[in-house]
């Protein structure tokens, strides 16, 4: 399928979604990075409510002519009463696209697939009798994914919870990436009514981790420092982390005979989850030490370099 070739090549398609901020009140504007590889991870689970996302920042990266933008809820009744949705407009502002634009995210952590995973997303149709698409992809190879998978949208006008079924994916995969599409089948779009949607409750759900509501993330007792990924890598991989209480924070990597080579963060933080970028394109190939520090609590691991 075409989407699997060209979602990287697409990100100069998509800066066409900035146009729709203007005379747009209270819109925040979702600007994709210059590369999808620059997108950070977002939790397995969250709303459009939390502030705890930097929703004008790389949070989401729409492809061949889509755009997203952050706006209020403009039908708060129903199975969605949220103050704040995702706009997902085919067709870019009249500037043309493809039947499959569409956008995908990262997740923090690949996905763990089980007998009990799905994938839940509450959706505002302008039409019935389409089709909501959603598959999984490895964000470092992005043509590695699942088949596209669909769900019908019956119902116009009101918000619908559509759910896919995820229990026969590959279990062995990192999946990643998820994208997805709304009316694949149909045509390219022109930004009207007819083809603006409204998103909101993004959750995957294996039955292991069912964390979602207003908070971007639970937060944890302790600090909690988890193994990056990729790993190994070459030359970026995503750390991410959770402290239970705002403070200084540093994140710092270390070769095997103790030597610092490079400081991550160095920053106050806020309490809870939190997903940076390591580039280790000055350091040689091999194994290195990254350790947290928040408070009066350490924590360390290693990681692996291979260029």
């Amino acid at each position: 399928m075409k989407t699997l070739t060209m979602l990287q090549k697409a990100f100069a398609i998509c800066l066409i979604s900035t146009l729709w901020l203007v005379g747009t009140a209270g819109a925040q504007g979702i600007i994709p990075p210059d590369e999808p590889s620059d997108l950070p991870g977002l939790p397995s689970a969250f709303n459009v409510d939390t502030d705890e996302i930097d929703w004008e920042g790389f949070t989401m990266f729409p492809f061949e002519g889509a755009g997203l933008v952050r706006i209020e809820n403009p039908d708060q009744s129903g199975l969605n009463t949220t103050n704040f949705v995702i706009e997902y407009k085919k067709g870019g502002a009249g500037e043309g696209g493809q039947p499959w634009a569409g956008f995908f995210y990262h997740t923090a952590e690949p996905l763990v697939i089980n007998d009990d995973a799905v994938f839940r997303l509450r959706v505002w149709s302008p039409r019935s009798g389409i089709t909501g698409m959603m598959k999984l992809e490895m964000k470092d190879f992005p043509d590695v994914a699942t088949p596209d998978m669909f769900v019908n949208i019956n119902d116009a006008n009101q918000w619908v919870e559509l759910e896919w079924d995820l229990s026969m994916v590959d279990r062995n995969t990192p999946w990643d990436r998820i994208v997805i599409i709304m009316d694949l089948q149909g045509s390219a779009g022109d930004a009207g009514d007819n083809f603006t949607w409204y998103l909101d409750d993004f959750v995957f759900d294996n039955g292991l981790d069912t964390s979602t509501g207003e908070n971007f993330s639970d937060i944890p007792q302790t600090i909690e420092l988890n193994q990056n990924y990729p790993n190994p890598f070459n030359p970026t991989t995503n750390i991410s982390f959770a402290i239970p209480e705002a403070g200084q924070v540093t994140l710092e990597v270390f070769d095997m005979l103790g030597q610092k080579v490079a400081t991550v963060v160095n920053q106050t933080l806020s309490a809870g989850q939190h997903t940076v970028s390591f580039d280790a394109s000055n350091l040689s190939s091999g194994m290195y030490l990254y350790r947290l520090n928040s408070g009066n609590q350490v924590q360390t691991r290693k990681l692996t370099l291979i260029k």
